[in-house]
């Protein structure tokens, strides 16, 4: 049976919105000190369970996790969602994105919510609500992303970092650079810091792979030293949007090889796959049926369901994009149906976007003014 969603499903919406809260003593839900200007490093895929695994690779970030309580991430445990999430301060349900892919029924087209915005499927119209970014500069407060260049500018950015002055810094050491640029500044402001490369390597060759500690490795030391660098009114905060787990190859199951009538689309995670069907398609006798094939492995659930266990609002936005049923992985599986994913996503090692505590427990660090 799926179990109940944990009551701090979701905080990860709260720290954003928290660290511009300690600057002007509004919305700052997390109690953050105050502090002058804020800096939030967020790492794509470093979960908490991931840090205390490569604990001797990156000493300085396992020694204020092993200090600090650890958070939340949003459900569905991926990217799309939990960015938005965290930037404009609200759960998918919420939002509206829903998860790394959907399927628009209407126009019978696949949706990327990460990267497939464009002319004809604009952010501005899918998600509505305003960025804390652009709070931030309503209330005079200097926002700013930094990231490297290929992202500014894209619909992804605009949909939850809109108004942000964007700083395209490639390297680590670049990052760090203009991180501490603005944080030298005199102006009050709020920071994000993003780094994408640990995901990407752990989609790659896994979070236990050298490429994927020798990356960890880089970030602590950049983040060590870039706390003793910070003066003395800047707070900084490192999170996450989800972790990461490896999946083995002989893992893998194939839902083509499974009887499975009427289905017209599969979206989101091989950890949470988007079941879609055709119109008429007795979905309770599908469920059992899979539910049955997939026992152990996975959980076969509706929308419902997972309202019911407070995984989903009871209203959500964007509600005609959710699938008929998600098949959510519950051991070190991930699912494919080799008809509707793309050949090289079956070489990923590194996985994310079910509902275990290693892809949803992320860390939330503090350092210089926000230090316990």
């Amino acid at each position: 049976m799926l179990p109940a969603a944990p009551k701090t499903l979701g905080r990860l919406s709260d720290v954003f919105v928290s660290a511009l809260g300690a600057v002007t003593c509004h919305s700052n839900r997390l109690g953050f000190k105050r502090t002058k200007k804020a800096i939030v490093i967020l790492v794509d895929g470093l979960g908490s369970e991931n840090i205390r695994r490569a604990a001797g690779h990156a000493p300085f970030l396992n020694a204020a996790l092993a200090k600090s309580k650890s958070i939340n991430s949003v459900f569905p445990s991926t990217t799309a969602a939990a960015i938005t999430s965290f930037g404009v301060g609200a759960r998918p349900s919420d939002h509206g994105v829903l998860g790394y892919s959907v399927f628009e029924r209407k126009t019978q087209t696949v949706r990327n919510l990460l990267s497939g915005w464009g002319a004809d499927f604009k952010p501005e119209n899918f998600q509505p609500l305003e960025s804390i970014s652009a709070d931030a500069k309503r209330q005079g407060i200097r926002s700013v992303t930094i990231g490297p260049g290929e992202y500014a500018g894209s619909g992804f950015t605009k949909l939850n970092m809109s108004d942000a002055e964007y700083l395209a810094a490639k390297t680590f050491e670049d990052r760090a650079s203009a991180t501490l640029s603005v944080a030298r500044a005199k102006q009050s402001s709020l920071t994000y810091v993003y780094f994408p490369e640990l995901d990407g390597a752990a989609h790659q060759f896994g979070a236990d792979s050298v490429q994927w500690l020798n990356l960890i490795e880089e970030l602590d030391l950049l983040v060590r030293n870039l706390v003793t660098e910070l003066p003395a009114d800047v707070g900084l905060l490192l999170t996450a949007d989800h972790g990461i787990v490896d999946v083995p190859r002989d893992r893998q199951i194939m839902l083509d090889e499974l009887e499975i009538d009427g289905l017209i689309a599969v979206t989101g995670d091989p950890r949470n796959s988007f079941l879609y069907f055709e119109p008429g398609t007795n979905i309770p006798v599908i469920q059992a049926a899979l539910a049955s094939e997939l026992d152990g492995d996975c959980y076969v659930v509706t929308p419902q369901d997972l309202i019911e266990q407070g995984w989903l609002g009871n209203n959500v936005r964007n509600d005609e994009y959710l699938p008929d049923l998600f098949v959510i992985s519950r051991t070190d599986v991930a699912c494919y149906h080799r008809q509707f994913a793309k050949p090289q996503s079956l070489r990923m090692i590194g996985q994310h976007g079910s509902i275990s505590g290693a892809e949803l427990s992320v860390p939330l660090l503090k350092f210089g003014a926000f230090a316990d």
